[in-house]
């Protein structure tokens, strides 16, 4: 009995045993055959970027081990499942969607943060709304909802090639980028839609288009603008996808352009300040010149050059009563031309000064000529009676 027991057991055990052996040299044979393959290796197998690779390991979507050395390791068996998983579904192509619109978002976040000079900054949100859309212009717009208007900062070509600036335009003639802007819309127009606005479709006839985009700039719950993106060959239909993308941009744009002229606003004020800290320098130089002046004529004509020098002046014009003295600078004189009168009591008279500049009145510069005129006055008032 005891021997048969044996015998029993020994079969039992060995039937067990060679289960055992058998799963055993199952996973054995498994791991044998299988590789460990890098990050590389396993994109190419799936016909997926390395990036996105890592991004599905680091979220858990695909397994993975870690070397020694802490490099990625992932099993050809994972990567064999993942590819019957996914089979002929839609479910990579979803993922790959979600993938490029993170590398949009990110990129073009990166390259928008790093634009502070207006000018550039525009070119650069031009360039991303064009290539992501595959379209031929881009306009980016201001939006005066007190004016209930818009005006345009800047539009280019898909080369970069900055277009003329369209005149500003008010609303009430396009309902459709009214709404936009109000109710903060996306819209498409395309010429052959019988159902489109009639005044964004004869607009797009009359440049020779075929489609457009708006999308609203939007900042803190407040509408600051509009980006315009123009089709010139074809009528389109958006994906949802791009429709989103072209929204998360505008987003980003809106912050970027609010920004950067809120840095620009910064730059003149310190510049201004440092123009009148060289304005009162130069006219404190020039005190002793008035003051030897013995007659109005003279105190006149030293206030006109000392100004029109002090402020890098196209020219100035000082006058009161019936005399006046003028100064030129060697300030070159532009296509447009910003002129500042200021005036004081002087007797029975006023005396005026008449600055024309090349560029618009900094801040502070109108209240110093204020105080200037007021201090020629003075000196005039002080003449001894001829």
């Amino acid at each position: 009995m005891t021997d048969l027991r044996g015998i029993v057991l020994v079969k039992v055990v060995s039937a067990a045993g060679l289960k055992l052996l058998f799963v055993d040299f199952a996973l054995r044979q498994r791991y044998v055959s299988s590789m460990l393959l890098r990050v590389e290796q396993a994109a190419l197998r799936l016909g997926v970027s390395p990036v996105t690779i890592r991004r599905w390991t680091a979220t858990g979507f695909l397994p993975c081990t870690r070397t020694a050395g802490g490099h990625r390791r992932i099993d050809e068996h994972d990567i064999d499942d993942l590819a019957k998983a996914i089979g002929n579904s839609n479910h990579l192509a979803a993922q790959l969607a979600r993938e490029r619109e993170v590398d949009v978002l990110i990129n073009t976040s990166v390259a928008l943060a790093g634009k502070i000079d207006l000018t550039e900054l525009l070119l650069e949100i031009a360039m991303r709304m064009t290539s992501l859309l595959d379209c031929h212009f881009c306009a980016i717009s201001e939006y005066d909802a007190e004016a209930q208007s818009v005006i345009t900062l800047a539009e280019y070509d898909h080369a970069g090639r900055r277009l003329p600036d369209a005149s500003p335009y008010k609303l009430s003639a396009f309902p459709l980028t009214r709404d936009v802007l109000q109710d903060q819309t996306t819209a498409v127009v395309n010429v052959d839609d019988p159902d489109a606005d009639p005044a964004e479709v004869a607009e797009l006839r009359r440049e020779g288009d075929r489609s457009l985009l708006m999308v609203p700039l939007i900042v803190q719950g407040d509408t600051i603008g509009i980006l315009e993106v123009v089709d010139q060959k074809r009528s389109r239909q958006y994906s949802r996808q791009e429709l989103r993308l072209a929204g998360a941009i505008a987003g980003q744009a809106a912050v970027a352009i609010k920004n950067a002229k809120l840095f620009a606003e910064r730059r003149r004020s310190d510049e201004d300040v440092a123009s009148l800290r060289r304005v009162l320098t130069d006219l404190t130089a020039r005190v002793p010149s008035v003051s030897a002046a013995g007659h109005s004529s003279g105190v006149l004509a030293a206030v006109a050059g000392a100004v029109c020098e002090a402020f890098g002046a196209i020219s100035c014009v000082a006058s009161v009563g019936g005399e006046s003295a003028g100064a030129t600078g060697g300030t070159t004189q532009t296509d447009t031309a910003h002129v500042i009168v200021s005036s004081a009591p002087c007797g029975a008279s006023q005396l005026a000064l008449t600055l024309t500049l090349n560029r618009t009145a900094g801040e502070g510069q109108v209240e110093l000529l204020g105080l200037i005129a007021a201090m020629a006055a003075g000196a005039i008032a002080g003449l001894p009676a001829t």
